[in-house]
């Protein structure tokens, strides 16, 4: 050792034994698999990447089939094809997701053990291996494209002082990672201030540093977003091909947002901050809208209203009202074709327009979107919910790595457990809802918790450390009256930092307006590693000499 410092085939051989190490416990956990519960979830992208293996694309049409942003669907059949179990597909594309952060701060980290230390930190993200990632559902690989998209602009931030050459594959790296991003989540838009943000400061030091070819630089900062184009025109292209609908969902399409929207502007007579279109408004939309008569009876069928109605409230949540239109909509036939559903969005907001214009129904303004219109009421529950929210990741609560007990016949679990190579948790222990572990993996699940309360402990600490650096940082900017090398890390932390607040308050808007399930880890998800990533590079800067 020399110079207080490891060397580099040293760090590089310990970090794939770290890596090897990570992957193992991914083979030994558990999946959670229940193909009857969870049918526009988990049991939909089971089914879609099934159809995608069968060369059919996402299946038979129906009102499920453009659902959602489904790129999980594409990853899954992708890891049934190469044979790799699911748990450690999804712990490989987040070692990769690692790796690029590690390296997109590099130069900001004299030591390689300060390298190794990060990488480490990353890797073994408790939230990773929780029990919400076990699910066979998006939100298990979101965090890594996420966390690949913000490293890759992080990387082009911190070398703005170095030619173009010195950061392309990190252009390509965002360009490629928006894309499936997007593809995602309905919400994967929510990674773009990030890359907004980031340009504009950008170009506003390379003009006040006067950097050499600003235009040059500029373009290609934004040049990447065609490769995103590209990618999400290929989804959309196969939409096409398949449904004749170049979109990538029929939920986030133009038609469903704007039908939808125009329900929820209806005037409310007793307004219920988790009620979108309460009983009073439906009732003047059976009478007034011609082709929603027809929800009246529609609505209360049984399995229907099984499924959606929520009694404590007396109507249908928000959440799921839109699930009960589709359904609706399915059952009456609908769904029978893409163009036929499209056609009827359009026809109901077109009606609705129409009634309110003549004043048979009321509304100040026609929405456009499945969120709720934001109100006043909402303001005190989201700034609650959202601090609760950084509270649940900043402390790592529902980071148990056990799956859940596998519900389903013999045969339904074991088509899953073929499928995605990886075996669901059906023995429970003796007079215990608990999964059963043989002694290898209530050794390695032994591992993981204890990880659990030393992130539990360890990430708080280290975010004030990582707090008081930027602070002590940003005064010596100021008083040097100049941005250092540092001070643009500075920067980088502190839009992590902010990203991560914006995901807490987003998740919380939507609970608090439609949801109401209590924080949930898996919607915040993506915020685990952005916490950690800020409260390691912080931390070791402190210790820089």
């Amino acid at each position: 050792m020399k110079n207080n410092d490891i060397s580099k085939s040293l760090m590089i051989i310990i970090a794939l034994v770290l890596t090897a190490a990570r992957l193992f416990l991914a083979w030994t956990q558990y999946a959670t698999v229940y193909p009857p519960l969870a049918p526009i979830d988990d049991h939909f992208m089971f089914t879609t990447a099934q159809n995608i293996v069968a060369g059919e694309w996402f299946g038979d049409y129906n009102y499920l089939t453009l659902s959602k942003h489904a790129f999980f669907a594409v990853w899954l059949a992708f890891l049934h094809i190469i044979k790799v179990p699911f748990m450690v597909g999804n712990a490989a594309l987040w070692a990769l997701a690692s790796v690029v952060f590690v390296l997109a701060v590099s130069p900001m980290l004299r030591k390689n053990w300060a390298k190794l230390f990060l990488y480490a930190g990353m890797l073994y993200n408790p939230a990773i291996w929780a029990c919400f990632s076990t699910r066979i559902y998006r939100d298990s690989i979101f965090p890594s494209l996420c966390m690949l998209f913000f490293s890759c602009i992080a990387a082009v931030g911190i070398r703005y002082k170095e030619p173009v050459r010195k950061w392309w594959p990190y252009l390509v790296g965002y360009g490629i990672t928006f894309g499936l991003v997007y593809l995602s989540r309905e919400d994967g838009i929510w990674v773009l201030p990030f890359a907004v943000v980031a340009f504009v400061v950008m170009t506003v030091i390379w003009i006040c540093e006067k950097q050499p070819q600003l235009i040059r630089r500029l373009i290609c900062l934004v040049l990447p977003f065609a490769l995103s184009a590209g990618i999400i025109a290929g989804y959309c292209g196969m939409n096409y091909k398949h449904y004749g609908r170049f979109i990538v969902s029929d939920f986030t399409s133009k038609e469903f947002n704007a039908a939808y929207g125009a329900l929820m502007s209806i005037e409310h007579e007793n307004w219920h901050p988790l009620i979108a279109v309460p009983a009073d408004v439906r009732e003047k939309l059976y009478d007034e809208v011609p082709s929603f008569a027809f929800m009246e009876q529609a609505l209360e069928e049984p399995i229907l209203k099984n499924g959606y109605f929520r009694p404590a409230l007396d109507d249908f949540q928000s959440g799921g009202f839109y699930w009960a239109v589709r359904t609706a909509l399915q059952n009456n036939g609908y769904y029978d074709t893409p163009e036929k559903a499209k056609a009827y969005y359009e026809t109901l907001r077109s009606e609705i327009e129409l009634a309110v214009a003549e004043g048979r129904l009321k509304a100040d303004k026609l929405y456009s979107s499945v969120t709720s219109p934001i109100k006043p009421e909402y303001v005190l529950p989201v700034i609650g919910e959202g601090f609760a929210g950084l509270k649940a990741a900043m402390l790592f609560e529902q980071c148990d790595p056990l799956a859940e007990h596998a519900v389903g016949s013999p045969e339904e679990i074991a088509e899953v457990e073929n499928f995605i190579h990886q075996k669901g948790g059906t023995v429970l222990k003796a007079h215990s809802n608990e999964i059963y572990l043989p002694p290898i993996q209530l050794v390695t699940h032994t591992f993981m918790r204890v990880m659990n309360v030393v992130y539990k402990i360890g990430i708080p600490l280290m975010f004030v450390m990582a707090l008081l650096w930027q602070v002590k940082q940003l005064i010596w900017d100021i008083h040097c009256k100049k941005l250092s090398v540092d001070g643009m890390l500075n920067i980088v932390l502190l839009g992590m930092f902010l990203m991560a607040l914006l995901r807490c308050f987003m998740i919380a808007y939507v609970e608090v307006s439609a949801f109401n399930i209590g924080t949930y880890g898996m919607y915040l998800s993506t915020v685990y590693p952005l916490l950690i990533g800020f409260s390691f590079v912080g931390t070791l800067k402190n210790f820089e000499k």
